[in-house]
């Protein structure tokens, strides 16, 4: 259903509708939510896509029209939650508040009420959520010199900002922080079309065109240097197209809250810095190092939790840098009495990151302040606890305990001091200071707590002066103070009471006294709001002046709760810190995988591994489906991300020579929105890795080539396999089901069969998950399928279908008249002319060959070559 409003049909023709209809054309095609009294009501189309998603009646205004105007409602107090599950569905939401003067109602205003837009929010710019691990960033893209491109992420309720180097359109593409985009601004259709389809098929992700003179070329420089305070920009905005790029993102953020500077904004940083390890576009899909992190997280803190994931999806490659993470993670382990103190400690503190956003953006309520006071004063309870680390990673943060508390203790000191514990969510009814917070403020309170008692003491002597023991003084919003007679008792009434309002079974009046008392204490009232707004605007302001100490004191707690996380490791059984150093070793003893093992609770098989130079630092892994070799894969790779933020890591005994990358090639996947095939997403992950490999790399490649034909397959596995060994030097585990690729042990040194064992007692299969050296004698492929559930039939028919291609096989290559150096036992290769050879090798330009290149035109040599 679409419903498209009409301005000039009747039904739109209130002043309300026009109203609604003039704001809806100034949010920029967000949701509008316009309020009316205690709702936020929805209008026309809003109305129509909303009500499903918040799960509210969709009705209409005027249903005796022709065409009714849809309608939905959300009560105002609980919008927050409303507004949210928009938010998580990919939309825009605009907030249109009742603008009134003050010490004015909307009841009291004549006509239709002023209404303004107030806020936006989308999908990224929100700052009301929970405390959140996961970044939603607002990001964009602008073009930069050589057809490159700089990417820039936002992300407004951390103040995280990320800015990329120039990138070509495909490593935009192969960007993994693309998935944690959640609003795009486009500004330039010079944005590979690529790359907007590849954006355009994101759940969830709005993107938005933005006019590209929203940010002037003389505004970016002034607008950064409002936001930083300073003339001098970071380093990283020393460049037109990054500095552009921030610029889109602020002001953007920046209108849409009504701010001027966002004082929560940390400086940015590279998207990828250069101290840390490369890891492939899609490794940590294919290692799925969420669930890693699930397993491993034991912060109290959600900053903490945020600094952990940050490290696993990018560890260090600094081998001084990492010694020291080590030496902290050890000193947290080795007094496990400390690190439980330090960790109850930390579970008091909040989401200062959080808090701070909203307070930047001018929506923090009482709470919010109450439990940033809170969490700085439990924060500094950490000062003794940690005092007696010695490494240089937590020595730097008990000095940045100690340079910030100077500021922020008398600030908690103030908010614990000033404010209620169980102060409201909003400053609008007042009640948010205690008594001794503000002389005026107090005086105000004397008044109203003097009323309460002269609303007793006239109670008593109205009844004991008109002999009416039923007598009561009352108040409600509606009708003010009044005395309450009941119908029985009104002959008793003395001639001074003025009548007020008759109701059933009584009246109520009211007399001089009482009139003067209320116009008193209403306006005492009204003053003690807005006095207390003003004091909590002030406390806001405060807050804000120490944003610098509250950001520094947030990243010292994160880094300490995130080290406390990984020294917990520590006690568990068969856990160990490897040893690193600069060799090009990598051993491990009794490793397991840590996600699997946890979900097993221990019931794992572990395994040992050594790729170390003298042993053969390629190792190729054959043996059935099932049998444990993408465990075992994925498992080193996990224990070396582990081992690499200085965590301990599940083996007995580990040692490797730091890597500076890790790359994988695993499982099947397609990329439909990018028009790619399974093989050609395996073609192009594949091809990054032979460019990018080196001797620093670990590189992990599961069943290359089955994409496509078995013979192409075969080709393109051997030739990768051998580019790789020989021009990268890289520590290289490779797994296939192509067993004529186990001869290559015999022929290139360095190259190692192993292979998952496997139990096989008349065609019954137990899978013994451990790996042994030597290649596998055959794939068990029919066995699992059997295992799997395939019909009986099918299975049978499998079987017989294997034995005529094992006899045509062997058939042929009895007549094969000598024996041929081939990978094709069943096919026998013929001599190519040699004016085909020459043909096609002289059409090569060896200068401008890829190795991706080298392995097409090896697949369509040997094709050729079969043919003829």
């Amino acid at each position: 259903m679409t419903f498209r409003l009409d301005p000039a049909a009747p039904e739109c023709s209130t002043p309300l509708m026009k109203q609604f209809i003039q704001l809806k054309g100034q949010a920029e095609g967000a949701i509008l939510f316009f309020r009316m009294g205690d709702f936020y009501e929805l209008f026309g189309q809003d109305a129509v896509v909303a009500a499903p998603i918040l799960g509210v009646t969709l009705t209409s205004r005027d249903k005796k029209s022709e065409n009714p105007v849809p309608m939905a409602g959300i009560p105002f107090h609980s919008a927050t939650a409303y507004l949210q599950k928009l938010l998580d569905a990919g939309h825009k939401v605009a907030i249109a508040e009742q603008i009134l003067p003050e010490g004015m109602t909307a009841d009291q205003i004549k006509g239709i009420v002023e209404r303004k837009i107030v806020r936006v929010f989308t999908p990224a710019v929100q700052f009301e959520l929970g405390e959140s691990t996961r970044p939603r960033f607002l990001a964009t893209l602008v073009p930069a010199p050589r057809n490159q491109f700089v990417l820039a992420l936002l992300e407004p309720a951390t103040g995280e900002i990320r800015i990329s180097g120039p990138l070509g359109a495909r490593e935009v593409l192969s960007e993994k922080r693309l998935l944690e985009i959640r609003h795009f601004l486009k500004f330039s259709d010079s944005i590979p079309h690529e790359v907007l389809r590849a954006l355009e098929s994101m759940d969830e992700l709005l993107i938005e065109e933005i006019a590209e003179n929203f940010v002037s070329s003389s505004d970016v420089v002034p607008l950064l240097q409002k936001q930083y305070g300073r003339l001098a920009l970071p380093p990283l905005l020393d460049d037109p197209a990054p500095a552009r790029a921030l610029a889109f993102l602020l002001r953007y953020v920046l209108r849409t809250q009504g701010r001027e500077t966002l004082p929560h904004l940390r400086e940015p940083k590279p998207l990828h810095e250069r101290d840390r390890l490369e890891v492939g576009p899609h490794t940590h899909t294919h290692l799925d190092t969420d669930a890693l992190f699930r397993t491993i997280q034991k912060t109290a803190t959600s900053m903490g939790a945020r600094f952990l994931r940050s490290e696993l999806e990018a560890p260090l490659r600094d081998l001084p840098a990492l010694r020291e993470r080590q030496e902290s993670v050890r000193e947290l382990s080795s007094v496990p009495r400390i690190s439980e103190q330090i960790h109850a400690v930390l579970s008091k503190v909040y989401d200062l990151d959080r808090i701070l956003g909203r307070v930047a953006a001018g929506l923090a309520h009482p709470r919010d302040t109450y439990a940033l006071g809170s969490s700085l004063s439990a924060a500094f309870e950490l000062c003794g606890p940690i005092s007696r680390f010695r490494s240089q990673e937590l020595l730097a943060i008990a000095t940045a305990l100690k340079s910030t508390g100077k500021v922020l203790l008398p600030l908690a000191e103030r908010i614990l001091k000033t404010q209620k514990p169980d102060a409201p969510t909003h400053t609008r009814e007042g009640g948010i200071f205690e008594r001794g917070a503000d002389p005026g403020l107090d005086r105000l309170l004397d008044l109203t707590s003097q009323g309460e008692r002269f609303l007793i003491e006239l109670e008593t002597r109205e009844r004991e002066a008109t002999g009416i023991s039923s007598l009561k003084v009352r108040y409600n919003r509606v009708f003010g103070y009044f005395i309450e007679i009941s119908s029985a008792n009104l002959k008793s009434v003395p001639a001074h009471y003025q009548r007020k309002q008759t109701m059933v079974g009584g009246e109520r009046f009211f007399t001089e006294e009482l009139k003067r008392f209320e116009e008193e204490i209403l306006s005492a009232s009204s003053r003690q709001k807005t006095l207390e707004a003003k004091l909590f605007q002030d406390l806001l302001e405060a807050i804000q002046a120490a944003s610098e100490a509250s950001k520094e004191l947030s990243q010292a707690i994160a880094k300490l709760d995130a080290f406390g996380s990984l020294a917990f490791l520590a006690a568990r059984p068969g856990w160990s810190f490897p040893e690193i150093d600069d060799s090009f070793e990598f051993r491990l003893r009794g490793s397991r995988h840590p996600v699997v093992e946890a979900a097993m609770k221990g019931d794992f098989v572990p395994n040992d591994m050594d790729l170390s130079p003298e042993e053969g630092r390629t190792i190729l892994i054959t043996g059935p489906n099932m049998g444990g070799k993408s465990t075992l894969m994925r498992q080193m790779a996990l224990i070396l991300l582990l081992g690499q933020i200085g965590a301990p890591v599940p083996a007995s005994e580990a040692r490797w020579g730091i890597f500076h990358s890790l790359y994988t090639r695993i499982g099947a996947q397609d990329a439909i929105a990018k028009g790619q095939s399974t093989f050609m997403v395996e073609m192009v992950e594949l091809a990054h890795i032979l460019h990018h490999a080196d001797a620093r790399s670990f590189v992990v490649l599961d069943e290359i080539g089955r994409g496509t034909s078995t013979y192409d397959g075969m080709s393109v596995a051997q030739a990768a396999l051998e580019y790789l060994h020989a021009n990268s030097a890289a520590r290289i585990v490779f797994a296939t089901h192509y067993h004529e690729l186990t001869s290559l042990e015999d022929e290139i040194p360095g190259i190692r069969n192993a292979h998952m064992k496997v139990l096989d007692q008349d065609g019954s299969l137990t899978f013994l998950y451990e790996i042994a050296p030597g290649k596998s004698s055959k794939s068990f492929g029919i066995q699992v399928a059997e295992l799997a559930g395939l019909p009986k039939s099918v299975v049978k028919k499998s079987w017989q279908i294997l034995k005529r291609l094992e006899s045509k096989a062997k058939e042929a290559a009895e007549k094969t008249p000598s024996p041929q150096l081939s990978l094709f036992e069943a096919a026998p290769v013929l001599e190519p002319k040699p004016d085909f050879l020459r043909e096609e090798l002289e059409s090569i330009d060896v200068d401008l060959l890829r190795p991706i290149d080298a392995l097409q035109i090896l697949s369509r040599l040997r094709e050729t070559h079969l043919k003829n």
